[in-house]
């Protein structure tokens, strides 16, 4: 496991129905993995951002979720960035390459994500 840590805004009830399937396969909102070719995720520092561009105006539960990057180099999923990272796999949805999932309104407070020391 690397302490460097990447985070994914997602809807509570897609990652919900994926967990039956064990794999997370949503690019971001309203946005399969398949029509992209890959998982849309964010560093700390842009997350403010991602909530106020895309999801601002959702009103479902929504989770952030704290992935371990070395976690998807060991998985072979490959992560570039343009300039936000881009996570090219589907995401196995367990340890240890899903750190966290944290409760988290568009329009509310960040998490403390200290102890997971963010990108």
């Amino acid at each position: 496991m690397s302490d460097r840590r990447l985070l994914h805004v997602a809807i509570a009830d897609d990652w919900e129905a994926c967990a039956r399937f064990s794999e997370y396969d949503v690019a971001t909102k309203g946005v399969p993995f398949d029509e992209t070719g890959y998982i849309e995720a964010c560093t700390l520092e842009q997350l403010p951002a991602v909530l106020g561009s895309k999801y601002l105006n959702v009103r479902e539960p929504l989770l952030l979720v704290v992935i371990d990057e070395q976690a998807l180099a060991d998985e072979r999923i490959d992560v570039t960035f343009d300039p936000a990272p881009r996570i090219h796999g589907v995401l196995p949805m367990e340890s240890p390459i899903i750190v966290a999932t944290l409760p988290l309104e568009a329009d509310g407070p960040i998490p403390d994500l200290a102890a997971f020391n963010p990108r």
